[in-house]
């Protein structure tokens, strides 16, 4: 009920869109990854963005994210990544008991996350897990490693766009100076 209660709060307020009205950049390559350093779950994401070989500035927002005062550092961690002066936030966290992703059902980080000037990305718990800050973020994943993976996605669409059109432009040009 009070899931329901701050999800029905967040909509009178307009904040359930707001991140997600955020423009993204297609081309973002200062990312900021908000979770505990030490865990899976930063491992996880930082190999998928690694193995990309896009050259990512991965700003790394260290926090603790679940037990007491965990909702307070995961907003605190927010605002730090927006002042590192990235373009996109991914906030991640491996699975757990409901308990343990408690602070992502917290009014705390959803309002950080709504109120949040750039774009905030989600991959928190397993298959099966939905949070609040799930329904605020701008986007959300399964997992950890798919919210990696969907920005890497998004950057390499870009990418083999941008070479599909220098060779039509170096095909056009060989065709003009060909012909004389």
């Amino acid at each position: 009920l009070a899931r329901r209660a701050l999800l029905d709060s967040l909509a009178t307020e307009g904040l359930l869109t707001r991140n997600s009205s955020l423009e993204v950049p297609t081309m973002v390559r200062r990312v900021a990854l908000v979770t505990s350093a030490s865990s899976a779950a930063c491992a996880d994401a930082l190999h998928e963005l690694e193995s990309w070989a896009i050259g990512w500035d991965v700003v790394l927002v260290d926090t603790q994210v679940q037990g007491m005062g965990a909702e307070s550092m995961i907003a605190a961690a927010i605002a730090r990544a927006v002042s590192e002066g990235v373009e996109l936030i991914l906030l991640v966290r491996g699975g757990g008991s409901r308990s343990d992703l408690g602070p992502f059902d917290s009014e705390r980080v959803a309002r950080a996350i709504a109120l949040c000037a750039v774009p905030v990305w989600t991959g928190i718990g397993h298959e099966i897990d939905r949070s609040v800050a799930d329904e605020v973020a701008a986007r959300s994943h399964k997992t950890p490693t798919a919210c990696a993976a969907a920005v890497a996605d998004m950057v390499r669409a870009q990418l083999d766009l941008a070479h599909d059109l220098w060779s039509g432009i170096e095909r056009r040009c060989t065709e003009v100076v060909s012909r004389g």
